[in-house]
């Protein structure tokens, strides 16, 4: 899913485990999960479902042993049992089509609905000037150009930083194309912003 959201699939599956297993590893690469809104959500989601299946597995176990306490073996069969079945099902080529193919189609709706905001003020430097954060879909008008050909500066926008979820670029060079799903980080006008964004 994280996938999905544009970030590397290395970087994801260590993330995830990260989250799954609770061990609160901070890196840099766990900026890229929270300074991103539907990744963020993921993550969240992840969290709690992680805590409650612990919680869950723990309980049953705890269960099973004082239920049948004396016949251990009808316990350990059991859990093997379902140890088979998660590994049969996560290897399965088609299941994971399938539930791929599911995930990404919720996922595109939610990313949509999102960047129905495309625009979030950061910090307001003056009532002039300010610190925007942008998200740029298939309608930006500047999206598949290079800085240079955008002409922000000349509209008085200055391109701080572009999120690309699997690499960050600060302070981008003129000849930095801008893609779909890139979040800059912009200081201008906001007058020229807001124009430039409502366009």
């Amino acid at each position: 899913m994280l996938k999905i959201t544009g970030l590397e699939l290395s970087k994801a599956r260590f993330q995830i485990i990260s989250i799954l297993t609770h061990t609160g590893i901070t890196t840099r690469e766990s900026e890229l999960i929270v300074q991103h809104p539907v990744r963020r959500r993921i993550a969240s989601i992840l969290m709690i479902v992680s805590y409650l299946a612990q919680a869950t597995l723990i309980t049953l176990l705890f269960d099973m042993i004082y239920r049948n306490g004396n016949n251990l073996f009808v316990v350990f069969i059991v859990l093997s049992g379902f140890l088979i079945f998660i590994i049969a099902v996560t290897r399965n080529k088609f299941i994971l089509e399938k539930f791929e193919s599911i995930a990404e189609k919720i996922l595109i709706k939610r990313i949509k609905s999102i960047k129905g905001s495309r625009i979030d003020t950061i910090l307001n430097l003056s009532p002039e000037f300010s610190v925007f954060e942008i998200l740029i879909d298939e309608k930006s008008q500047i999206c598949n150009k290079t800085l240079r050909e955008t002409k922000l500066k000349e509209n008085y926008i200055q391109v701080l930083k572009i999120d690309r979820g699997s690499e960050i670029l600060d302070f981008p060079k003129a000849d930095t194309q801008v893609l779909i799903g890139d979040r800059m980080i912009v200081y201008g006008k906001i007058e020229s912003i807001t124009k430039f964004i409502t366009k």
